[in-house]
């Protein structure tokens, strides 16, 4: 046969066949890996889910991270970035909660969960006590419009500012038509807690101290510490008068020993009473806070990204 003829009829005959199942091949090679991929990746997602909504939150995160490195830019990435976050804040790690949820902003700044992220945020840097920090991220939720947490985003926003005394700043804010109409509902219970607020008898630290350093225990007694005041004044009392005993018994050694502790036990008599009248002022502001968010509703979140479970984060106070 002809070379030519068996070019034509044998060799480029065959070599197209083997084209052919040589991408046929390829294609469904490809296939399989990518139908694994995805299997793997929602059986993953599943488990992640599986344990954060059995409260264990430290394998969720360690399942989540494991996805996110082997798949970024898989299906799931923004929702198991989010869990990460979601974790940590039901584990109670507040500023590791913070740490994942700015990381997912930067990560998925378009995601579905911004609005959710920037309101769990908020909620762990009312933790640690940021309320600014909080109060912004809420005032983004709110400057964005209708839509996910806008409602309680508002109420935290009035509570936050009652809690800094900036009362006044509440009552312009509920002037706006946009906001009143959002918590005309509450506007009873805003009302009181505002007012509350107004007339709180705060004690002043400085005349804690002054009267503490006139009459060891006196300070403690305008705080409402009686046992304290009782031991500052017996204490005080003791010292100074062992120390002038001991200078009039001629006993200086002793005098001097006695004079440091009774110096210590005056500064500190001191600063106990200053330190009280904070704790007090404190106590008054927490006490406000905690029946505001308690009257506001504000005390359980779902913070679960699937529909069909509900998994609260409840607000308590330590």
């Amino acid at each position: 046969m002809p070379i030519f003829v068996l070019y034509k009829k044998v060799i480029i005959p065959f070599f197209a066949l083997y084209v052919v199942i040589f991408f046929s091949h390829a294609s469904f090679a490809t296939d399989v890996t990518e139908e694994y991929n995805l299997l793997r990746q929602a059986e993953i997602y599943k488990f992640s889910q599986d344990l954060f909504e059995t409260g264990e939150y430290y394998r969720a995160i360690t399942e989540a991270k494991r996805y996110y490195s082997l798949f970024p830019d898989g299906e799931y990435s923004d929702d198991l970035y989010k869990l990460i976050g979601d974790s940590y804040l039901m584990a109670r790690e507040w500023k590791d909660a913070i740490d994942a949820y700015e990381s997912f902003i930067f990560q998925f700044p378009t995601s579905q969960y911004v609005r959710s992220v920037y309101f769990n945020t908020a909620i762990c840097y009312i933790k640690i006590q940021k309320y600014k920090k909080a109060e912004d991220l809420f005032e983004r939720i709110i400057v964005n419009g209708a839509g996910e947490d806008l409602y309680e985003s508002v109420l935290w926003k009035i509570l936050l500012l009652i809690q800094q005394n900036r009362v006044d700043e509440v009552e312009s804010l509920l002037e706006d038509d946009f906001i009143g109409d959002i918590v005309l509902q509450e506007s009873g219970i805003i009302e009181k807690t505002i007012s509350l607020k107004k007339n709180v008898k705060y004690k002043n630290p400085r005349l804690a101290g002054f009267m503490s350093a006139v009459l060891p225990g006196s300070g403690q007694v305008y705080n409402g510490r009686y046992q304290d005041a009782l031991g500052a004044f017996v204490l005080n009392a003791l010292f100074i008068s062992g120390t002038w005993l001991a200078f009039d018994d001629d006993n200086p050694a002793l005098g001097l020993a006695c004079s440091i502790f009774a110096i210590g036990w005056y500064k500190g008599n001191i600063y106990g009473a200053v330190n009280g009248a904070y704790k007090y002022n404190r106590k008054i502001d927490e006490d406000i806070f905690r029946g505001g968010v308690q009257n506001f509703g504000l005390d359980d979140r779902n913070v679960s990204t699937n529909p069909g479970i509900k998994v609260f984060f409840r607000f308590y106070f330590e």
